[in-house]
């Protein structure tokens, strides 16, 4: 988004809550950006091996071009690599509405390579 706003999201943990926030750079402090909240989501783990799969991670192909948030279990792979397992719920940003829009699990994908 050429020229336009800065976007970021953030996860805040509250006990076995999450929150998944997105912001919208508005102005900056010096050398340090300040940062107001567009949109949030309030996310239960329905079990503690159950974790926020960030966007380096995750992609969907419903939609390529977006960052793409879910809650799973990233598991090791014969080969040393991760899959994610038993994704329950999935968000993209949103930048266009500026909100995180919840998401289909089917398509998605959580991967990290192996070591090298």
């Amino acid at each position: 988004m050429a020229g336009g706003p800065a976007y970021s999201a953030a996860e805040l943990k509250c006990g076995a809550k999450l929150s998944l926030v997105l912001r919208r750079q508005t102005g900056r402090d010096g050398n340090l950006p300040v940062w107001s909240t567009v949109d949030q989501v309030t996310i239960v783990k329905p079990s503690p091996r159950h974790e926020l799969l960030q966007p380096g991670y995750c992609s969907s192909s419903r939609f390529p071009q977006d960052f793409v948030f879910a809650l799973g279990r990233m598991v090791e792979q014969p080969d040393g690599s991760y899959r994610s397992e038993s994704v329950v719920k999935a968000w993209r940003a949103d930048i266009k509405r500026e909100r995180l829009a919840a998401i289909p699990v089917d398509g998605l994908l959580c991967a990290v390579d192996p070591a090298d």
